[in-house]
């Protein structure tokens, strides 16, 4: 699957996937971890859990461990397209890593955040306007 165009079709529902689960999380719960989604060959999207082994050395970044972690699963054509989502929640945004042979790309969503409740926290968001800008391809 390397080397392969992907549609648009395709990138929208894999921005989407990992959009909607980043408000989710922060809907429940304030703050999420970065999240990983994967668009397999057969074009179903997976959230993958990521078990980082690797020794943590300060040089690298958590999205440098998590692109190291997904490039051989690209060079082995198991997956087609990546989506990081990322909580910046100080900047009251979630950020969206999106990469695939023929895209690549990090698109800011920011969003505004209001809660209900005293004893049991309610939190809904409201989406701004997408940013987005190209950037390099680590993967593809």
């Amino acid at each position: 699957m390397q080397g392969r165009a992907i549609t648009q079709d395709q990138l929208d529902h894999l921005f989407t996937a990992a959009l909607e689960a980043a408000v989710g999380r922060i809907e429940k719960d304030g703050h999420f971890h970065p999240l990983v989604f994967e668009l397999r060959g057969n074009g179903a999207i997976h959230n993958v859990a990521v078990l980082d082994t690797d020794t943590i050395d300060g040089r690298r970044t958590v999205i440098d461990r998590l692109f190291a972690i997904l490039r051989p699963r690209v060079a082995e054509g198991r997956v087609k397209a990546c989506a990081i989502a990322l909580d910046r929640h100080d900047d009251a945004e979630v950020a969206v890593l999106l990469r695939a042979p023929n895209f690549s790309a990090n698109i800011a969503v920011p969003y505004t955040e209001e809660g209900k409740g005293f004893l049991k926290l309610k939190r809904r968001l409201s989406l701004g306007e997408f940013a987005a800008r190209e950037v390099p391809n680590e993967l593809f």
